[in-house]
């Protein structure tokens, strides 16, 4: 008796979702045309640059046509064939200089201590803000 309550539950949620969708605005079956057709052309364009171009280069015309047919003659929007696959080459690593430790003595970077952040004086305040407050939320307190 349960298992066919669950059906007959399944089947009455289906239904409720499928009748909804199947009522879509036309700007709403714009914009789904429009992803897939852009997704297709996008798939394509990934496998051309694999190395298989002519997929993409026959797909391209049909593109340009729906493309017209929807927004006119837009030349920024129009796709051009790829006549070669451009080829990716790597530039060998170049290094121009040998970078040392700041110190010797024990391999670190900087150990300089020269701070950007602003010191509190002997109160513990900077610019009148508690130094653990001005330090969290920085000088946007100062001005507040």
């Amino acid at each position: 008796m349960r298992s066919i309550l669950a059906i007959s539950m399944a089947i009455l949620f289906a239904s409720a979702l499928i009748g909804p969708s199947m009522a879509l605005s036309d700007y709403q079956k714009g914009v789904l045309d429009g992803l897939s057709v852009g997704w297709k052309m996008a798939q394509k364009y990934d496998q051309a640059l694999q190395g298989s171009p002519a997929d993409f280069n026959q797909a391209v015309p049909q593109y340009n046509a729906w493309i017209e047919e929807i927004f006119g003659k837009n030349e920024s929007l129009m796709l051009m064939p790829i006549s070669t696959v451009p080829t990716r080459q790597t530039d060998s690593y170049f290094k121009s200089q040998i970078i040392t430790p700041v110190h010797s003595i024990d391999a670190s970077w900087n150990q300089t201590g020269i701070s950007l952040l602003p010191e509190p004086d002997a109160y513990g305040l900077i610019k009148g803000v508690p130094a653990d407050a001005y330090y969290s939320f920085g000088p946007a307190l100062a001005d507040f």
